[in-house]
């Protein structure tokens, strides 16, 4: 109990702007791992980060005792500690960014034995060979992300990387480029269409030549050089009327195209479905119509070879296993969400259950 109290505290001091006395009020008593414990610590990262439709994850998942859920994507851990607080039930939790599991770890000393964490990537959940009881997957980037100097944001000038991970997970040779050798080594007609495709930008070709124009002078090196590129070329009159960014698709196309994350996405969406025991719930939160239009497909797909399984007769004995759509449209979060948490604006969140058919 003293180790782990001192370990908080020196995290805690380890954050941005929290004295020694914040540190200590941050650190609570931790409840006897002989009862369900419901942690009430208070970890540094959790001052600014805010789970997207967290009460609507945790209905659509509807955690039990004794089961067990998986994380695909930890971030802050903010659904994990929730799920965990819900239920007496165990949590696995994965993510490919190394400094959420920094954080995944000192959250497992607040539940002992009933939250194991692993580095690997959501889109490779079949390499884990696990069955689970729900799982959950956020599609978007956690508070730390967007604070860290890794060029996530276009509102503090850091270099730009935009990379989830240096390297892929699980022992992969697959080496992640980052965003500035992207800017500074891709053709304008092939940024272009990243922005194009990833991104839904309007003003692809005209961003792209003016990157063109000014990485012959000088590298893109930091996010601020690519902000200044980007209002060089979109229209004045749009940069005054937006009610986004102008940058904004631009760094996300970028962060999408380095970390494969529709190619993620994909794989992710596929293995999570054959991940799920009997009555097991998939809630996936995502923040991008190209994230929801896959993740909508899929999900309509796998109903689809459900109502023909059920057709078809019974030979092998199994009695066939059929997933059924718990989201007839998209969950969107309220109003009062939105006020409070701006990031979240653009949120949905679908479910899907696999039922084992009774014939």
């Amino acid at each position: 109990m003293v180790n782990l109290s001192l370990h908080l505290t020196q995290a805690c001091l380890r954050a941005p702007n929290l004295g020694r006395r914040s540190a200590s009020r941050t650190v609570r008593t931790i409840c006897s791992a002989s009862t369900y414990p419901k942690s009430d610590i208070v970890f540094p990262y959790s001052r600014i980060h805010q789970p997207v439709m967290l009460d609507e994850v945790i209905a659509h998942l509807a955690p039990q005792p004794g089961k067990v859920y998986l994380d695909g994507t930890f971030g802050e851990g903010g659904y994990t500690k929730r799920i965990l607080d819900e239920a007496d039930c165990r949590v696995f939790a994965i993510d490919q960014d190394p400094c959420a599991i920094d954080k995944a770890h000192m959250l497992a000393q607040a539940y002992p034995d009933r939250l194991e964490v692993k580095w690997h990537e959501f889109g490779k959940l079949g390499a884990l060979s696990r069955t689970f009881d729900g799982i959950v997957l956020d599609i978007g980037l956690s508070s730390g992300q967007l604070a860290s100097d890794r060029g996530f944001s276009f509102k503090t000038d850091s270099p730009l990387d935009m990379r989830m991970s240096s390297t892929s997970t699980h022992g992969s040779l697959r080496r992640l480029i980052p965003a500035d050798v992207v800017l500074n080594q891709f053709s304008a007609e092939k940024l272009a269409g990243i922005f194009r495709q990833y991104g839904q930008e309007r003003f692809a070709r005209p961003i792209a030549n003016e990157i063109d124009k000014r990485r012959a002078k000088a590298p893109f090196a930091t996010t601020h050089q690519l902000v200044d590129a980007v209002l060089a070329a979109v229209p004045k009159r749009y940069a005054r009327e937006a009610t986004i960014h102008p940058a904004t698709r631009v760094f996300q196309s970028l962060r999408i195209y380095v970390n494969d994350e529709l190619g993620q996405l994909q794989s992710g969406l596929a293995s999570a479905a054959n991940a799920l025991n009997p009555g097991g719930r998939l809630v996936v939160v995502s923040f991008h119509s190209l994230e929801d239009s896959m993740i909508k497909k899929h999900f309509r797909a796998l109903a689809q070879e459900a109502a023909l399984s059920e057709e078809l007769p019974d030979t092998d004995g199994s009695n066939g296993t059929v997933f059924r759509i718990l989201t007839k449209r998209a969950a969107r979060p309220t109003s009062t969400e939105v006020d409070q948490n701006p990031r979240c604006r653009s949120a949905k969140l679908r479910a899907l259950e696999r039922v084992t058919s009774i014939r």
